[in-house]
C-alpha cells in the first residue's frame, strides 16, 4: 500500500486498524534505489561506474548487504538526478539527516539539485572534487 493511501485510510474517523499499519511496512531502501534506477533507464552497473567505486562494494551498498554512507548516497541521488523531496526520502529509509540547508554540504548539494548541475561539476561543487 502506498503512504499515502495509507494516510487517506488513517484520515477516516474510526478507521485506525493496527494490522493495516503493521502490514504495510515501510519500503526498503534497495528496492526504492533500484525503483529509481528503472525510473532514470539506467542499470546498476552504470551507476557503479559513474559512482566509481569497486564493482563489488557498489553492488553491495546498492542491494544493501553493506551500510550506505550518507555521502555516497547523495552522490548516487546526483547520478540519478532526484529532486529534493526524493533524496530527502531516501536519507530517511537510510535513516541519515536529511538535508539542511544551514549545513554547508547540504546547502550545495541543494543548490546543485536546484540548479540542474552535472554529476561531475556537482561533485566539484560540493566536496571539492573531480573524478574526470
Amino acid at each position: 500500500m502506498k503512504t499515502s493511501d495509507l494516510e487517506e485510510k488513517l484520515n477516516t474517523p474510526g478507521a485506525f486498524d493496527n494490522e493495516m499499519v503493521e502490514n504495510n511496512p515501510p519500503p526498503e531502501l534497495p528496492d526504492i534505489l533500484t525503483q529509481y534506477i528503472d525510473e532514470k533507464n539506467m542499470t546498476k552497473s552504470e551507476v557503479i561506474r559513474i559512482l566509481n567505486v569497486a564493482r563489488n562494494y557498489g553492488y553491495q551498498i546498492l542491494n544493501g548487504t553493506r551500510p550506505i554512507t550518507r555521502n555516497i548516497l547523495l552522490q548516487i541521488s546526483l547520478i540519478l538526478k532526484l529532486d529534493i523531496d526524493q533524496i530527502n526520502y531516501l536519507l530517511r529509509l537510510a535513516e541519515k539527516p536529511q538535508l539542511y540547508v544551514r549545513n554547508i554540504v547540504d546547502a550545495r548539494v541543494f543548490y546543485a539539485v536546484k540548479h540542474n548541475m552535472g554529476y561531475y561539476e556537482a561533485l566539484d561543487f560540493i566536496w571539492g572534487k573531480s573524478i574526470v
